[in-house]
C-alpha cells in the first residue's frame, strides 16, 4: 500500500515513541542516574581533596594541601576554634544538590533543570573566623595573608589551640593558593551541561 507523503508525516507524529510515557521515564531514568553519579562524584571529590582532608583533621593535621608550605596546617593558620566544622556547611549545600524539572523535547532530547550552589554561594557561608566579608574558602584559591606572621606551636591564646600570629615577627614564608570550590562546582556544571544533550534512540 502506498501513501502520500502528508499522509505518511500524518502516522509518524501519531506513533512518535517520543512522546510515549515508556520514553519519558527511559530519558528520564537514564538522566537521574547520571545526575545521582555527577553529584555522587563531586562530593567524593570535595572529601577527597587535600584542602577538605588538612581542615577536617584539626589542630594534628599536617599541611598535606602544600598550602602553608609544610609549616603547620589551615585549621590553625585560619583560626578556627577547637571543635568547629568548618566544611561541613559546604558538604551539606553539595547534598541539597537536585533536579527540579526534566521536560523532554520535540527532537527527543530533555531540558534539566537542576539547582546547586554556584562558588560565590559557598563563599557566602564560608567567613573567615577573624574577618567579616571575607571567605576562607575564596582565601584558598586566592590567597590568605598574614601567613608571614604565623608561628606554629601550641598556645593557650589561640582559638584553635594550635597557632599564633606574631605581628613583630615576620618569616618570610607566603600562603601558596591551591584550586578549589570553583573547580569542584565547575567540573560537575560540565557534567549536569551533558544531560541536555541526553537523548534516548
Amino acid at each position: 500500500m502506498n501513501f502520500s507523503r502528508n499522509s505518511a508525516s500524518n502516522i509518524r507524529k501519531e506513533i512518535d515513541f517520543r512522546k510515549s510515557i515508556e520514553y519519558i521515564k527511559a530519558v528520564k531514568q537514564i538522566i537521574n542516574q547520571e545526575f545521582n553519579a555527577a553529584k555522587l562524584k563531586l562530593i567524593d571529590d570535595f572529601e577527597r581533596h587535600p584542602v577538605t582532608r588538612e581542615i577536617e583533621g584539626g589542630t594534628s593535621s599536617s599541611n598535606i594541601s602544600g598550602t602553608l608550605g609544610g609549616k603547620g596546617n589551615l585549621f590553625s593558620f585560619i583560626g578556627f576554634k577547637y571543635g568547629d566544622k568548618p566544611t561541613e556547611v559546604i558538604r551539606e549545600m553539595f547534598e541539597r544538590i537536585e533536579i527540579t524539572s526534566i521536560t523532554t523535547q520535540r527532537d527527543g532530547f530533555a531540558k534539566t533543570h537542576v539547582l546547586y550552589p554556584r562558588p560565590d554561594d559557598v563563599f557566602m557561608v564560608t567567613p573567615l573566623p577573624w574577618a567579616d566579608g571575607r571567605s576562607w574558602a575564596k582565601g584558598i584559591e586566592n590567597g590568605i595573608s598574614n601567613f608571614g606572621q604565623y608561628l606554629d606551636l601550641k598556645a593557650d591564646a589561640s582559638r584553635a589551640g594550635r597557632g599564633l600570629q606574631n605581628e613583630k615577627m615576620e618569616t618570610g614564608l607566603s600562603f601558596s593558593p591551591r584550586p578549589y570550590i570553583t573547580e569542584l562546582i565547575t567540573d560537575f556544571e560540565k557534567s549536569i551541561l551533558s544531560l541536555n544533550r541526553k537523548k534516548v534512540a
